[in-house]
């Protein structure tokens, strides 16, 4: 499964490529060799995301004597964001 490039159309983006331009790293198109990165203005409410599910789960883990419950919901929030993040969050073109 590859996501299609904002330039050229076409699948030239693997899903690791993807997933490391949401951590603010860019990456290039396999097809346009065009440098591309995730959209700022979708990264960072999923950045807000990221913070809140740490916090939470921090809360939780040393107010709450939630324990490795609070942990375990740490990481499947996590996981929930980070598949939303390859899944949801566009890509655009940086080379002008």
């Amino acid at each position: 499964m590859k996501f299609p490039c904002p330039k050229c159309e076409q699948p030239g983006i693997s899903p690791k490529n993807k997933y490391r331009a949401g951590y603010m790293q860019d990456t290039f198109c396999a097809h346009c060799n065009v440098r591309l990165s995730a959209n700022p203005w979708f990264l960072v409410p999923f950045s807000l995301i990221y913070m809140w599910v740490l916090a939470v789960c921090t809360f939780l883990y040393v107010f709450d004597g939630a324990g490795m419950m609070a942990l375990l919901y740490g990481v499947i929030g996590w996981l929930v964001v980070d598949a939303l993040n390859v899944l949801l969050i566009p890509m655009i073109e940086m080379d002008g």
